[in-house]
């Protein structure tokens, strides 16, 4: 076993570097590729910055297609590294879709997940969840947890009868990926609403509302002030719409805010 007490010590993630440290060592032990829960892709990214210098140890993020939201860190020895197609291919996870007509009864992400969460699944087994209109969501789901019981079976969500059925990830409709977009625009003040709306391409009454319901997340935790000021390196998540990332901030002689944001 290698000691990595310092890197914890130091993590601004301490609970997702802890299970890393852990998966590390075990794949260390046996020479097999190991693999943390579910967790935000940024956040995965985040914490393997503590770990890019240890040379024992190679990682790999992965969520089930390339620009998913929510990702898995795999851990493997640095002279046992297995192919990108082998991680892919031996990836612990598989597709779940989550039939209803939500027409009258708009549902988001969160409430598809809540769903599978209140059903028993930890909330670690949880990939990205995609809403596909109002006829329900798919999802990646960890293929190792006990979820048989949720296959063919009927939930309620609110008062939407559902059926989940459980698939390969080949058979789910990926959301399209986002490419990496540069974002420059002058704001009042870099108020949370402010740069959401700007980065997001979403009015501001909109972008409000939908950090009131909980639907924006800031550097991986749900807030719902908007009136928030950002700095330089916060990120911002928001539900079926990807990330944002503050580059710059500068104040102008007028007194107002060049910002500069990365879309992904």
């Amino acid at each position: 076993m290698i000691d990595l007490k310092g890197i914890l010590i130091n993590s601004n993630y301490k609970k997702e570097t802890e299970e890393l440290i852990k998966i590390a060592n075990l794949a260390y032990k046996h020479w097999e590729t190991y693999w943390t829960g579910f967790n935000s892709t940024y956040v995965c990214e985040e914490i393997l910055k503590d770990f890019e210098n240890l040379n024992d140890f190679k990682f790999f993020i992965y969520g089930g297609f390339s620009s998913s939201q929510r990702s898995r860190i795999a851990c493997f020895r640095g002279d046992n590294i297995p192919g990108e197609d082998t991680l892919k291919n031996n990836f612990p996870a598989q597709g779940i879709k989550i039939n209803g007509n939500f027409l009258f009864d708009n549902a988001t992400q969160d409430d598809f997940r809540s769903l599978l969460i209140e059903n028993g699944v930890n909330k670690l087994k949880v990939g990205d969840i995609w809403t596909t209109g109002d006829r329900g969501a798919q999802g990646i789901i960890d293929n190792v947890v006990d979820i048989e019981h949720l296959d063919q079976k009927i939930f309620y969500l609110r008062d939407v009868k559902v059926k989940i059925n459980l698939v390969s990830i080949g058979e789910l409709q990926i959301p399209t990926g986002r490419s990496k977009k540069l974002v420059n625009t002058v704001e009042a003040s870099t108020r949370l609403d402010a740069i959401a709306s700007a980065g997001f391409r979403i009015s501001r009454t909109k972008i409000i509302e939908r950090i009131e319901n909980g639907m924006l997340k800031l550097n991986g935790s749900k807030v719902n002030k908007p009136t928030i000021n950002l700095k330089i390196g916060d990120k911002l998540e928001l539900e079926n719409r990807g990330f944002i990332e503050i580059l710059n901030l500068e104040i102008t002689k007028r007194e107002r805010w060049k910002v500069k944001l990365l879309r992904k």
